[in-house]
């Protein structure tokens, strides 16, 4: 199973702060290996604005040899205002030669963060900046089980000495220890986490968020009140945060609403009303071989992602080689476990081990294939989409004809781990060919001996 970072949104806003994903960032970039630090950066580029560099992290630069240095060029991008960019999910170029812990593969196992700055002391860094900084770094090392000490600096891990410089007059033995302080939740935060509603029930606003709340603060800015908060709104936001002595997060949230005129407008959040029960399950592939509180865990998951129950007991039968048993080792010595085959790196970015998912009853384990598929919902239209989250997350919504690893190429090791799903044996393996047999096994799930059907 290959390892995508895409925990990374959800670590962030976890921790309060402003994350803005960026298109296409689930698939950009080559698979990871086991993140073990955090790597800060500044951008170096002398340009105004809240994160001009964006463009360039994503498609790559020019180097001063003329040789293009192809993008992503770091997972996370931070503007001045505090905002998380998400760029990739995926290996990215941010580190080059160096060490640090005795770790020579800064790309592969290493998150960059480049954080918008022109890199001299002309440039200073913005406070928000800085405590955004600190904090996302916290809830990453946090999220994979580093100590503080896993995070440093470009010109600390570059070699030779001297080859880099950033980011540029940050102290980072204390930068390390107030982002220990915040992993013990001792820590100061200068910009804490914004509530969702105001004591007026009316909701927080920020990019992305859409309505007539919307409208009523466009109004108040002086954009065109199209309902749609965009990035034009959050400017004008931060422009009337600053002339009313607010702190300029772009963020509509209680001490904002109590300046913006017709605030009394906005419509109200209430607690929505419970859910309709769901209809009891009268039928489920596979679900003669697991517990009833197993069933139900199912229905409950697939309900949340919008996917078929049979179509992922289809993917954990074929996983777990039809024992749907926790503790089932991967055959080929790659150290993945469990229903969906969590590999070690996973298993660490869910907050837990390899140990602790064997040592887990089967129900347990479900909440962590709930946690793991939580970052594709509303991408899984069908049992293909569902098995290439877990085989290979670039191939979810692709066609069938879409070359999932290839013999010649720069993945040839990925393709000769997978070979087995080569039923033509042309040297490819497509989309196609790997969910044949999940196919196979959704038919096989659905065998009286096999089938769950109420009476």
């Amino acid at each position: 199973m290959s390892t995508r970072l895409t925990w990374l949104p959800g670590v962030l806003r976890a921790a309060g702060l402003k994350v803005a994903e960026q298109p296409g960032w689930v698939d950009r970039g080559a698979d990871m290996g086991d993140i073990v630090g955090v790597i800060c950066h500044h951008t170096g580029t002398p340009r105004d604005g809240n994160m001009p560099t964006l463009k360039m992290l994503t498609d790559g630069v020019v180097q001063a040899s003329g040789k293009l240095l192809p993008g992503p060029l770091a997972q996370l991008g931070l503007g001045r205002d505090g905002t998380y960019y998400v760029v990739a999910a995926g290996r990215c170029n941010h580190a080059g030669k160096g060490e640090w812990k005795g770790f020579t593969t800064g790309n592969t196992n290493f998150i960059g963060i480049e954080a918008e700055n022109r890199g001299s002391p002309a440039d200073p860094w913005p406070q928000v900046q800085l405590d955004a900084y600190r904090r996302g770094v916290a809830a990453i090392l946090k999220h994979v089980d580093a100590r503080a000490d896993y995070c440093c600096a470009h010109r600390e891990y570059a070699l030779p000495k001297g080859r880099k410089n950033d980011p540029h007059s940050l102290d980072m033995d204390d930068f390390r220890a107030k982002v220990a302080a915040l992993m013990a939740g001792t820590g100061v935060v200068t910009n804490p986490v914004v509530p969702a509603v105001d004591a007026a029930q009316r909701p927080t606003l920020k990019r992305g968020d859409k309505g007539e709340a919307v409208r009523i603060v466009q109004r108040a800015v002086g954009v065109s009140d199209d309902g749609n908060f965009g990035p034009g709104t959050e400017a004008a936001v931060r422009a009337f945060q600053r002339t009313h002595d607010l702190v300029p997060d772009g963020i509509i949230g209680p001490k904002s609403w109590l300046v913006i005129p017709d605030a009394d407008k906005a419509p109200k959040v209430f607690t929505a009303p419970a859910a309709a029960p769901r209809p009891a399950l009268t039928r489920l592939a596979w679900g003669a071989k697991v517990s009833p509180a197993f069933r139900d865990k199912v229905v409950s998951i697939c309900a949340d992602l919008g996917v078929a129950p049979d179509d992922l007991m289809a993917c954990m039968a074929f996983e777990s080689g039809g024992s749907f048993a926790p503790d089932k080792r991967n055959a080929a010595g790659s150290g993945a476990v469990g229903l969906i085959q969590f590999m070690p790196s996973t298993a660490i970015s869910l907050q837990t081990t390899s140990a602790e998912l064997a040592a887990m009853t089967a129900e347990d384990q479900l909440d962590y294939v709930r946690k793991y598929f939580a970052p594709y919902r509303g991408r899984l239209h069908n049992l293909g989409d569902l098995y290439m989250a877990i085989l290979w997350p670039r191939g979810v919504g692709k066609p069938d004809e879409y070359a999932l690893f290839v013999q010649s190429d720069g993945e040839s090791r990925a393709y000769l781990q997978n070979r087995g799903l080569d039923i033509d044996k042309d040297g490819v393996v497509t989309r196609g060919e790997a969910c044949a047999k999940i196919k196979a096994k959704l038919v096989e799930g659905q065998k009286p001996e096999n089938l769950f059907v109420a009476a």
